[in-house]
C-alpha cells in the first residue's frame, strides 16, 4: 500500500496519533489555523509549531483551546491536549451534528445558542471596551474601502455610536460564532444539546454584542431576513440588560459587514466585489431600519 502523503509539512502526526489511539483517522474541514481529523468519536485538532503570528501555535493552542472551551462550560467535551513534534493537538469527543443550515435550524436549537450565550456572557471579565481599539476600527475600514462612498457613508454614521460602545463592561465571548464554527444535533441524537458551538481558540474579553453581531450576520442571515431578526430579538431578550445590549447592535452588526469587506479585500481580493454586493447593502438597511425596529 502506498505510503500516504504528509498533509501537515512533512512531520508524522497522523501515525502517532492513530497508533495512541488505535484508530483510523480522516479529514474534515480544515481551518486557518489548524487541520481537523475524525476518528471513532473523537475529533483531532492539529495546530502547527509556533511561529511569528498573532495567535498561537503547536501545544500552546491546544492547551489554550482546550482552557477555553472548560471556562466556557464545555470542559466535557475535551479529551486531551498534547504536543507531538513540535505540533499540538486538541482531542474532544465528537457531537453528533453537522454544520448550521436553515434547513436543519430548528425552535429548539435557537433556545440552546440562546441560552448558551446568555450563560457564556455571564462570565466578567477584568477591562472595558476601548474606545480607541474602536476608533482604530472604524479608521482602518474606512481607509481599506475609500473607493466606496457608501462604505465611506456607513463609516461617518456609526462613528458617533462609539460613544455607547466605548466603556462596556466585558465578558468572555467566543469572537467567531459564524455557522461554520456551529453544529446542530442529527436527529435522533440522544443525550446532547441541541447545538454546540465549536473552534475556541479565538475566545477573549469583549463585548457580548460583538458575538451577536457576528451570530447574526456569519450564521443567523442564512435564514433570510425577517427570521434572522426575530431569532436574534428572541437571543437578546433573554439577556439581564436587553436594551441595553440591543441599542449596542446598531453598531456593532454594520461593524461587522464592514470588517468583512475589508477582510476579503485585504486576504482574498478575487472576492472582494461579490462581497461588497452581498455584504454593503445589509448593513446599510440594518443601520437605516434599527430605529423603526422594536425588541
Amino acid at each position: 500500500m502506498p505510503r500516504r502523503p504528509s498533509i501537515l509539512g512533512g512531520v508524522e502526526v497522523l501515525p502517532a496519533l492513530e497508533a495512541r489511539y488505535q484508530m483510523r483517522l480522516i479529514p474534515l474541514v480544515g481551518g486557518a489555523e489548524a487541520r481537523t481529523f475524525a476518528g471513532d468519536g473523537l475529533v483531532f485538532k492539529i495546530y502547527p509549531p509556533s511561529h511569528a503570528s498573532t495567535q498561537p501555535g503547536g501545544i500552546l493552542a491546544a492547551r489554550l483551546e482546550a482552557l477555553n472551551m472548560t471556562k466556557a462550560g464545555l470542559g466535557e467535551w475535551v479529551v486531551e491536549a498534547l504536543a507531538i513534534n513540535g505540533y499540538g493537538v486538541l482531542v474532544t469527543r465528537r457531537y453528533p451534528g453537522s454544520n448550521f443550515t436553515p434547513e436543519t435550524c430548528t425552535e429548539a436549537a435557537l433556545e440552546e445558542l440562546a441560552g448558551f450565550f446568555v450563560r457564556l456572557h455571564s462570565l466578567a471579565e477584568p477591562g472595558v471596551v476601548s474606545r480607541a481599539r474602536l476608533e482604530e476600527r472604524l479608521r482602518q475600514f474606512g481607509s481599506t474601502l475609500h473607493d466606496l462612498p457608501q462604505a465611506q457613508k456607513l463609516v461617518g454614521w456609526l462613528r458617533p455610536h462609539i460613544e455607547e460602545v466605548a466603556g462596556t463592561p466585558q465578558a468572555f465571548c467566543h469572537r467567531d460564532p459564524h455557522a461554520g464554527n456551529i453544529l446542530l444535533k442529527h436527529p435522533g441524537a440522544q443525550g446532547v444539546p441541541e447545538a454546540l458551538v465549536v473552534d475556541w481558540v479565538r475566545a477573549q474579553p469583549d463585548d457580548p454584542a460583538r458575538d451577536l453581531a457576528i451570530l447574526t450576520t456569519g450564521t443567523l442571515e442564512l435564514l433570510g431576513k425577517e427570521r434572522a431578526l426575530a431569532a436574534l430579538k428572541q437571543i437578546v431578550r433573554r439577556y439581564p440588560e436587553p436594551l441595553s445590549l440591543w441599542r449596542r447592535l446598531r453598531f456593532w452588526v454594520p461593524l461587522t459587514y464592514l470588517h468583512d469587506m475589508h477582510w476579503f479585500r485585504t486576504k482574498q481580493p478575487a472576492g472582494f466585489r461579490a462581497a461588497v454586493a452581498e455584504k454593503l447593502p445589509r448593513a446599510l438597511e440594518f443601520y437605516q431600519r434599527f430605529e423603526a425596529l422594536e425588541l
